[in-house]
């Protein structure tokens, strides 16, 4: 080959449209035949070529041997102190249809999800007053991160323990619970502050999380630690199928008592080829944990009649998760997927997905000032350096 020729192939990828183009005017071609050529190469680069990778991904994880088709889940799940991984929501909290049905109305009608409420006691009430949520009939569920960042994380906790409101573990509040725990272990003084909520003043200078963790009173500590890291919800109607509610997401192929929780309340994409979580929006190689679920449960039904190990998938069914933390990306609406985390804290909306008996999913939002953030949690707890305590259970 000339040289002139091995030089093209030098260039960067992003001047190759260039290069297309200059050559074509070169042989005169016509205009329109230069656009086709550029719109076929952004398609292929910008959607085609991630759908295969997307795919092919999806369906490694339903034919491989490995937990997830990767790497990640192999290995024995991690010990998370201190904490409830999985747990069943109580059956009888799910809304049921009324048709043909007389007399009294005991059954709950509703199911409402809210996204990550962190702090903001005033937008929540304006929500539920919008929603006319009705604690006899209505159950509220709290995808993670009711603290932190706005300015009454204390008054949204009671509020939700008030409604007796479900919840998740999200990663902010889990670093209160971490500092929490870690204060009570400290000394007896410490404990005596936390069970009584009251506050001396002498910690005034210490940082806004542990000032936190220091004015939680018993009732709202074990309302946080009783919120766990996945929420099974159970079959419903409205999703053809089983839901589950989590913080952040999910490796697709890997049982709810195998995900890491850790990544649980905190991952964004999934590396293609190992299916590793990270906590970055963007990362080379990986694509967006939800989009990867998705293409999953699609492809759930073919591999059933034609995959690899079509027998250890006969008995799953398809499951949507509903989640919070991605602000950056807002209202995430996907048929297996459902994102609620519409940046409230920063002068967004709070959101909620109501799911009715009938079948029925409908998105309420309320705006919301912006706050500063007084209360938000800086510092970065490691779980590494947290208290020593029984590892992670399951409940219900």
């Amino acid at each position: 080959m000339p040289k002139s020729d091995l030089s093209v192939f030098d260039k960067d990828a992003t001047q190759l449209p260039g290069i297309l183009i200059g050559a074509l005017k070169i042989k005169k071609v016509p205009p329109a035949f230069i656009v086709l050529a550029i719109c076929s190469i952004i398609l292929w680069t910008k959607i085609i070529s991630p759908l295969i990778d997307e795919g092919r991904s999806a369906w490694s994880a339903l034919n491989s041997e490995s937990a997830a088709g990767g790497i990640f889940g192999v290995n024995k799940r991690p010990k998370f102190p201190g904490s409830i991984c999985v747990k069943t929501l109580d059956p009888d909290l799910l809304p049921r249809s009324m048709k043909g049905k007389t007399g009294p109305e005991s059954v709950k009608k509703r199911l409402v999800f809210i996204g990550d409420i962190h702090g903001c006691r005033e937008e929540l009430e304006a929500l539920l007053k919008k929603l006319r949520f009705d604690p006899a009939k209505d159950h509220l569920v709290a995808l993670g991160d009711i603290v932190s960042k706005g300015p009454d994380s204390l008054g949204v906790i009671d509020l939700l323990r008030r409604y007796n409101a479900s919840c998740v573990r999200g990663n902010h509040d889990d670093r209160l619970l971490l500092v929490a725990q870690s204060l009570r272990a400290q000394s007896s003084a410490t404990k005596e502050i936390l069970e009584s909520g009251k506050s001396t003043g002498t910690h005034k200078h210490a940082d806004p999380v542990e000032r936190m963790a220091r004015s939680l009173s018993t009732a709202q500590l074990e309302y946080l630690q009783s919120c766990p890291i996945i929420l099974r919800i159970g079959k419903m109607e409205a999703f053809n199928g089983e839901a589950v509610a989590v913080h952040a997401g999910l490796v697709p192929g890997l049982a709810l008592e195998l995900q890491d929780p850790v990544s649980a309340m905190n991952m964004r994409v999934l590396d293609l080829a190992t299916h590793l979580p990270s906590h970055k929006h963007r990362l080379k190689g990986s694509v967006a944990w939800y989009k990867l679920w998705n293409r999953y449960q699609q492809l759930l039904d073919l591999h059933k009649r034609f995959g690899k190990h079509k027998r250890e998938r006969e008995s799953e069914s398809h499951t949507t998760v509903i989640y919070g933390h991605n602000a950056k990306e807002g209202l995430q609406i996907r048929k297996y997927t459902k994102g609620l985390d519409t940046g409230c804290v920063k002068g967004g909306k709070l959101t909620a997905l109501v799911v009715d008996g009938e079948g029925r999913q409908q998105i309420v939002q309320v705006k919301a000032k912006k706050h500063t953030h007084r209360s938000s949690l800086q510092v970065d707890v490691l779980r590494d350096g947290g208290p020593k305590a029984p590892p992670c259970d399951e409940a219900g």
